[in-house]
């Protein structure tokens, strides 16, 4: 089933332009949990987009022009994606997962670097991933769960002019060399990059380095850069990170 959630990171990810419907987009993300108790009059009011595009917007995603349709939608779809996850998650292991990954660590030292990452994705109210098409593609899965479970994660634009980063964000650089990591906080650190944690995926064994260091936290994977075996890795990543999150934070608070 196409979820709401996914037709609307569908459009989310891909836009180019900063508009009345990303900001509708991006809204719906920020307050994901609250939609259940949700106005049309309130969304309105907060982000200042026109009615007559978000009902457009509201249209072009299935429903129609009347709020109470797109609403009732938006929850069946909600609790039918918990139901997915609930039914994927069960029986899963990431020790299990962790035992089957490429990896250059301990079993033991991979999932408490994993248990870490997640201390810090629970403690954050905004995940930023970045980096470039294909790895943020691989990356939908992780956003979409992530989401659900009422964390808010999106990909980074750089053409959004309320975009500044804060104490409350994490960002999550995702570069096989570390170039690309390095690239952008030297060109745009008119976002405040410092103010964020950070967390780099990476092949690049300089940036666990102490002298070399960059992100708050590193996970090297082994490899000489070989984009096709790091996009397979980066699967395996976001997907023990969707799992452990879940385990881990999840089912305790639900």
């Amino acid at each position: 089933m196409d979820v709401l959630l996914a037709r609307i990171l569908k459009y989310l990810n891909g836009a180019l332009f900063y508009d009345d419907y990303y900001k509708f987009c991006t809204y719906l993300v920020d307050h994901y949990l609250e939609m259940e108790t949700m106005t049309k009059e309130r969304i309105l009011s907060e982000t200042g987009i026109c009615e007559e595009n978000m009902d457009d917007f509201v249209s072009r995603l299935g429903c129609s022009f009347k709020w109470e349709d797109f609403h009732t939608t938006f929850m069946q779809h909600h609790y039918t994606r918990l139901d997915q996850i609930r039914g994927r998650m069960l029986g899963l292991k990431s020790s299990d997962l962790v035992k089957n990954m490429e990896k250059d660590v301990s079993d033991e030292e991979m999932l408490e670097e994993l248990s870490i990452l997640c201390q810090q994705i629970e403690k954050h109210k905004r995940i930023i991933l970045i980096g470039a098409l294909y790895p943020m593609s691989i990356a939908v899965e992780f956003q979409t769960d992530l989401i659900t479970f009422g964390k808010n994660v999106i990909q980074f634009h750089n053409y959004d002019p309320t975009l500044k980063f804060t104490e409350d964000d994490m960002l999550i650089f995702i570069s096989a060399t570390g170039r690309a990591m390095q690239g952008f906080l030297n060109f745009r650190g008119d976002l405040n990059p410092e103010r964020a944690d950070s967390l780099l995926i990476t092949q690049n064994p300089v940036y666990t380095r102490q002298e070399h260091k960059i992100s708050d936290y590193v996970l090297r994977l082994p490899g000489r850069y070989d984009g096709v075996n790091f996009n397979y890795q980066l699967m395996q990543v976001f997907d023990l990170l969707r799992i452990q999150y879940y385990q881990q934070y999840y089912l305790g608070n639900s």
